[in-house]
Parts: structure tokens; sequence; C-alpha cells
């Protein structure tokens, strides 16, 4: 008898990597862009950990 596991489906963007940032430092606004892609993406990462607690909270003793 083979045993299956049902667990909870990760969304596909918490597995994919992204790419680093491409870097346009040759003035300030390059330094602003920078820091605003870096922000943006601290953000999704905090939200994209919530999720990820959130099912992994309501997944835990269901069989």
């Amino acid at each position: 008898m083979e045993l299956q596991c049902y667990g909870p489906t990760v969304p596909e963007h918490l597995t994919t990597e992204l790419a680093a940032p491409a870097l346009i430092l040759d003035s300030n606004r390059g330094l602003m862009l920078l820091l605003a892609e870096y922000e943006a993406l601290r953000r999704r990462f905090n939200a994209d950990r919530a999720a990820v607690v959130e099912i992994m909270a309501n997944d835990v003793g269901e069989d």
C-alpha cells in the first residue's frame, strides 16, 4: 500500500528564486531606485512569510 501526502500547496512565488536587481548606481537616482526596489522586496517577503505561517498554522493536525 502506497502512502500519499496531502500537505498544503505552497505558492510558486514562495519557491521561485528572484533575480538580483540591476545596479544603476551612477547617481543618487540609481541609489534611490535600488533602495525602492529593496523596500518593495522586503514588503513582499514579509507578506510571503506571514502567508506561510498562516498556511502551516491552519494545516496543523489535519490528516
